[in-house]
C-alpha cells in the first residue's frame, strides 16, 4: 500500500510536467530534422497515450468511472465511425482546397512561429468554445439539432482516456471542419505551427478525459486538465460547463469556468429526463441527429 501510494503521489504532481518534458524535446528533435509532420504526430502522441493507457488501468482514480469489455466494444464502433467520416470530410476539403488554390496563403504564412502557435491556438479555442457551448445552451431546433450530435460523447456514466475520441461522426466534422481545418486552411499556417498545435491540442485531449488523480495545480488557469474537464461531463447541470477543449481561458473569460480543487463530480453522464437511448444502442444514437425530437 505504501508503494502504491507513493506512486499516485508521483503520477499525480510528477506525469504532467514529465509529460510536457517529453513534447518539447520530441517537437524540437523532429522539426530540427524536418520531416514529415503527420508521422512526427503520431510518433510524440501514441508513446503518451500508451503510457496513459497502463497507468490509467493500474492507479485508476474511481474504479466505477473506469473502462470495462462491455464499454470498450461500443468505444471501438464510435471512434472507428468518427475516425472515418472525417477521413472522408477531410478528404473532399483538401480536393477543393486543391481545385481553388495549388497554395494556401493565408495572412500567417509569414509570420514567425512564436506568433503563428499563440494566435492558431486562441484562434481554434475561440471557435471551439462557441460552438461546444452552442451544443449544449442554444435552444430553439438548431440548439436541438447540435445537442443531439454532441449527446453522444456525454451519455457514458463513466470517464476515461478513450472517451476523448468517442462522439457522433458529425460531431467530429463540425468542430474539425469549423475549428481546425478551415481556419488552418484560410490562415495559411505553416506545417511548424499545425504540428505543434495538433500534438499539443492531442495531449490534453488526452489526459482531460484520464480516470487518474492527475494535478495541473495553478496550470489549470491556462490548460484544460482533468480536473477541469471532469466537471464538463458532470450530470448536475449546474457545473457541467468548462467548454475548452486544451484552454480554460474563453471560460474563465465567458463566466463558465468550474475549478473546485480536489473534488470530482458525483456523477457523470446525462439525467434520465432527458430520454436519450443508452450509449451501448449505437444504431439509436446514431439516428439522433435526423428525428425531430429527442426520443
Amino acid at each position: 500500500m505504501k508503494i502504491e501510494r507513493t506512486l499516485r503521489h508521483l503520477v499525480c504532481w510528477g506525469l504532467y510536467p514529465l509529460s510536457w518534458l517529453w513534447i518539447i524535446f520530441a517537437l524540437t528533435g523532429f522539426m530540427a530534422m524536418e520531416v514529415d509532420e503527420r508521422p512526427a504526430w503520431i510518433l510524440i502522441t501514441l508513446p503518451l497515450l500508451l503510457t496513459y493507457l497502463v497507468i490509467e488501468l493500474t492507479l485508476p482514480m474511481q474504479k466505477r468511472w473506469s473502462m470495462t469489455w462491455q464499454t470498450l466494444l461500443p468505444d471501438i464502433a464510435y471512434i472507428v465511425s468518427s475516425g472515418a467520416t472525417l477521413g472522408v470530410f477531410s478528404a473532399g476539403l483538401a480536393l477543393l482546397t486543391i481545385t481553388i488554390s495549388g497554395e494556401a496563403n493565408g495572412p500567417a504564412r509569414d509570420w514567425p512561429l512564436w506568433l503563428q502557435v499563440p494566435v492558431l491556438f486562441l484562434g481554434f479555442e475561440f471557435m471551439n468554445y462557441h460552438i461546444h457551448r452552442g451544443m449544449h445552451e442554444l435552444r430553439g431546433p438548431l440548439g436541438s439539432v447540435l445537442w443531439r450530435i454532441h449527446a453522444a460523447h456525454h451519455l457514458p456514466q463513466r470517464l476515461y482516456l478513450l472517451m476523448h475520441a468517442v462522439s457522433h461522426p458529425l460531431n467530429a466534422v463540425i468542430i474539425q471542419g469549423f475549428a481546425i481545418i478551415l481556419p488552418a486552411w484560410l490562415m495559411g499556417y505553416s506545417p511548424d505551427a499545425v504540428l505543434i498545435f495538433l500534438v499539443v491540442n492531442a495531449f490534453h485531449g488526452i489526459i482531460s478525459h484520464f480516470n487518474v488523480d492527475l494535478r495541473l495545480g495553478w496550470a489549470n488557469y491556462i490548460f484544460v486538465g482533468p480536473e477541469v474537464h471532469r466537471y464538463h461531463h458532470s450530470a448536475n447541470m449546474d457545473e457541467a460547463r468548462n467548454y475548452g477543449a486544451t484552454l480554460t481561458l474563453w471560460d474563465q473569460i465567458f463566466g463558465t469556468f468550474i475549478y473546485q480543487p480536489g473534488r470530482a463530480p458525483q456523477e457523470l453522464g446525462v439525467s434520465e429526463e432527458a430520454n436519450l437511448p443508452a450509449y451501448q444502442q449505437i444504431p439509436a444514437v446514431m439516428a439522433l441527429p435526423f428525428r425531430r425530437s429527442t426520443p
